[in-house]
C-alpha cells in the first residue's frame, strides 16, 4: 500500500496562511495514530544556530510555534521541544527566535538533549549499537520537523538527516572522521538512526528553503509549501528528487536497502525549481582540511572502536565471521581490527561468546564530551545574565 505524502501551500509564515497548511499536513498523520488527545509529543526541529531574524538554517519559528499550538488545540497532554544544536543550546535559540514565552504559556517545554545512552539499534540497522539521546522513548510520538536546505556533504537535508541531531555534539565529529569521504557509510548511519527512532509524524518546512552553501551559510529561496508523511523515508523519497537531489547519498543508500516505499501525493503539489547546490562540494568532509597523518591520529584519538581483552579471548573466530564489512581478521589467535574500514556496527562485540570485546570510548572523546557540557552550561549562564 503506498505511503501518502501530504502537501500544503503556504505563501509565507503568517498565521492566516501557515495555520491551514499545518492542519492539512498534520491532521491526517495524527489521525493515523489515533489522534492527539491525551498523548505526549516530542518535537524535534532543526536548530542549527540562530544568528539573524528568519535564519533559514533553522526550522522557522512560526512552524515550531504552530505545531505546538496545533497539538495542544487537539488535546495533547504534553508537548516538549528537545534538540541538540551545534553551538548554542535549544532554549537560547528558541528565546532568540522570540517564541520561548509563547511556548511556555501554552505549557510546552524546551530543553537540550541530555540523556545519552549507548543503545541497541533497530534489527534492520547496519550498525548494532550507538550512543543517542534517548528522550524520544518517553513520548507517544516523535514529530520530526526538518528544514529543506542544501548540505555540502550529503547534498540535501530533509527528514532522515534531521535526526542526526540526537547524536551528542562531540560524537558528531567522531562520526564525520570515521566516515571520511565514504558518504554512503555516513548515510547508512543516518538511516540507522531513523530506523531506530521511528518518528511517526514527519514534516518538512519548505516555505523558505536554503540553497547554495548549506547547511548553515546558504541563501534563502522561496518554495512555498509544507510536506509531511508517516515515515522519513517516504518523505525523502519524494522531496529529494523534487528539490533536485535524486542521487544524494542517503537516497541512494535507502534504495540499496529497500527503504524507498511506493508513494502517492495528496494536497497542493508544488512544481518548484531545484535548490542550487553548494558551490564547494565536500566542504563538510572533515578530512579535507586536515593533513592525512593528523586524520589518522584523530581517528584513533576520538572515534570509539571495538577493543579486545586478550585474557578473555579464546581465538574462536566468531567475531571475524559476523563482521559485515569483513575488515576483522584473526591473527595469532586474536582479532585484529582495521579501524579505517570498521563501520562501528559492533557485531563482533554483540556475538562474542566470551564477552572479550568491548566498546572503547577514547579518553579524548570523554574529555571533549565533558568540555562540551561545560561550554553549554556557560552559554546558558551568560544568556540568563544577558536577559536580566
Amino acid at each position: 500500500m503506498p505511503v501518502t505524502i501530504y502537501f500544503a501551500a503556504s505563501t509565507d509564515y503568517r498565521d492566516e496562511h501557515l495555520a491551514p497548511a499545518l492542519d492539512a499536513v498534520l491532521a491526517p498523520l495524527v489521525d493515523r495514530i489515533g489522534g492527539a488527545a491525551g498523548k505526549r509529543f516530542m518535537l524535534k526541529p532543526n536548530l542549527l544556530s540562530y544568528r539573524r531574524k528568519d535564519d533559514v538554517s533553522c526550522t522557522h519559528p512560526a512552524v515550531i510555534l504552530g505545531c505546538a499550538k496545533w497539538f495542544f488545540d487537539h488535546g495533547a497532554a504534553q508537548v516538549a521541544l528537545i534538540e541538540n544544536p551545534g553551538t548554542q543550546d535549544a532554549p537560547s535559540i528558541i528565546r532568540a527566535m522570540g517564541i520561548y514565552d509563547e511556548l511556555a504559556a501554552m505549557g510546552a517545554t524546551v530543553a537540550n538533549c541530555s540523556r545519552y545512552e549507548t543503545i541497541d539499534l533497530a534489527p534492520e540497522a547496519k550498525c548494532r549499537r550507538m550512543e543517542l539521546a534517548t528522550e524520544f522513548r518517553d513520548f507517544d510520538a516523535v514529530v520530526n520537523i526538518a528544514k529543506a536546505k542544501t548540505h555540502a556533504m550529503m547534498g540535501i537535508t530533509l527528514s532522515v538527516k534531521n535526526l542526526f541531531g540526537l547524536v551528542r555534539g562531540s560524537e558528531r565529529l567522531a562520526w564525520h572522521l570515521a566516515a571520511g569521504k565514504s558518504y554512503p557509510r555516513f548515510a547508512d548511519m543516518l538511516i540507522d538512526i531513523a530506523l531506530t527512532v521511528k518518528p511517526q509524524i514527519n514534516l518538512v518546512d519548505a516555505v523558505d528553503c536554503m540553497e547554495g552553501n548549506g547547511p548553515g551559510s546558504g541563501e534563502p529561496t522561496h518554495r512555498g509549501f509544507l510536506a509531511g508523511a508517516a515515515t522519513p523515508f517516504a518523505l525523502d523519497t519524494v522531496l529529494a528528487p523534487m528539490l533536485g537531489y535524486p542521487e544524494c547519498p542517503q537516497l541512494c543508500e535507502m534504495r540499496e536497502r529497500g527503504l524507498c516505499p511506493e508513494t502517492e501525493a495528496a494536497g497542493d503539489i508544488i512544481d518548484c525549481p531545484p535548490l542550487r547546490p553548494p558551490e564547494r562540494e565536500n566542504a563538510l568532509d572533515m578530512s579535507r582540511y586536515i593533513p592525512r597523518f593528523a586524520v589518522r591520529w584523530l581517528q584513533k584519538a576520538l572515534v570509539s572502536h571495538p577493543e579486545v581483552n586478550p585474557r578473555r579471548c579464546i581465538g574462536c573466530g566468531v567475531c571475524a565471521k559476523v563482521c559485515p564489512p569483513r575488515t576483522l581478521a584473526i591473527r595469532e589467535k586474536l582479532p585484529k581490527f582495521d579501524l579505517k574500514t570498521c563501520i562501528r556496527c559492533y557485531c563482533c562485540q554483540e556475538h562474542c561468546p566470551q564477552g572479550a570485546i568491548t566498546v572503547h570510548r577514547t579518553l579524548m572523546m570523554k574529555i571533549s564530551g565533558r568540555v562540551e557540557r561545560v561550554l553549554r552550561r556557560l552559554a546558558g549562564f551568560f544568556n540568563r545574565r544577558r536577559r536580566k
